[in-house]
């Protein structure tokens, strides 16, 4: 008999190639959009369309999780391959060395009258050679850390069966903390911007006697959109190639209890002097090429959960803009937002991947 109506308990997600997929687990969305591409010929001598040429179809996949001790989307979408090509997997844990890597997608639908997604389902659909296309990272006070990604692709095929899912109705996080939550960041091992007042030596330290940390970090993001492109040929129906628009823009965002202030001092002919890595604050005698003069600094970033995932950001991160709100008469308090940007320079593992050891807070280490 058919379903009434699908929902969270009876629907489930895999990764990897077809012969070797990986359940998804604390996954809480799953969206798939499919456009078709026509391209319209008309003819002089008559008003009615001449052709309607239809093009390669464009399928993107969007999927939501939560971080709970389990592998990422994207370490799973990028080190578990696909069907069209199982070679083409992650080489290194960076933008670059995850490029090329494809997945298989499939969403299995399961009888409504079941409590799990498991046995033999009713109906799958399988997107296969998907890439990555955007990945996002939230970290908020108040809620579940999360994270958001994009796959894109022309090939999806319903069918009618898969065998697979969950072996019950009894699943879990992975994580023995569970989902992973505000105080689930590992503080210690983090680094954060410098220009963030409190940070000292990229490190939020105690405060001791209560107090929690010197900064109050109220929410963190880091995302990025790759932009894949296609390489068509002559011969051929479907693209050979999505490639990765480099250079790609990293952001991240830091939003903060202020308790003195953004603290971030700009001036037209720039606050500091000297290089990068040694500078002082200018004066009026500061002039001229010996004494180049700036507003920013290039910034370490890098944050690690409690369960397992870590990101790394590179060094060269920088300010782009400060947002001080709040503190209205309503009787709320004022919040500042750092915005970090850089380019190619994002770093990601897990402990359920293959190059977990090899990150830390100074970068990746093979």
């Amino acid at each position: 008999m058919a379903n009434n109506r699908i929902y969270y308990a009876i629907q489930q997600v895999q990764l990897g190639e077809s012969t070797n997929k990986t359940l998804v687990h604390g996954l809480q969305s799953v969206g798939i959009t499919t456009n078709f591409n026509l391209e319209q010929v008309f003819e002089l001598g008559q008003l009615a369309i001449y052709q309607n040429i239809e093009n390669i179809p464009d399928i993107e996949v969007t999927l939501n999780k939560v971080l709970d001790g389990y592998p990422l989307l994207y370490v799973l979408a990028t080190e578990k391959g696909s069907a069209i090509n199982t070679a083409l997997v992650a080489a290194s844990p960076d933008l670059a060395g995850r490029s090329n890597a494809r997945v298989d997608m499939t969403l299995s639908i399961y009888n409504d009258t079941q409590t799990s997604a498991t046995g033999t389902s009713i109906a799958n659909v399988i997107c296969s050679g998907m890439y990555v296309s955007s990945i996002s990272y939230t970290f908020p006070v108040d809620g579940n850390f999360t994270e958001d990604l994009t796959l894109v692709g022309n090939n999806k095929v319903w069918g009618s069966t898969s065998t697979g899912g969950f072996t019950g109705n009894d699943d879990s996080p992975s994580a023995a903390e569970g989902v992973n939550r505000r105080q689930h960041l590992q503080m210690s091992a983090c680094r954060f911007p410098t220009q963030i007042p409190g940070i000292s030596g990229g490190i939020n330290e105690l405060v001791g006697n209560g107090s929690g940390h010197k900064v109050h970090f109220q929410n963190i993001t880091v995302s990025t959109d790759l932009g894949r492109d296609a390489i068509n040929e002559l011969g051929t129906f479907a693209p050979y190639h999505r490639y990765v628009t480099f250079p790609v823009e990293v952001t991240s965002e830091f939003e903060v209890i202020a308790v003195n202030g953004d603290m971030i001092n700009a001036t037209e002919s720039g606050y500091y002097t000297g290089t990068q890595e040694s500078y002082s604050v200018a004066t009026a005698a500061s002039t001229g090429c010996d004494n180049p003069r700036f507003n920013l600094l290039n910034q370490t970033i890098y944050l690690e959960t409690c369960e397992g995932t870590k990101i790394h950001l590179g060094n060269k991160n920088k300010l782009t803009s400060v947002n001080y709100t709040g503190g209205d008469t309503g009787g709320g308090n004022v919040s500042v937002t750092y915005s970090y940007s850089n380019y190619n320079d994002l770093v990601v593992a897990h402990s359920g991947g293959d190059f977990w050891n090899d990150v830390d807070a100074t970068g990746y280490n093979p």
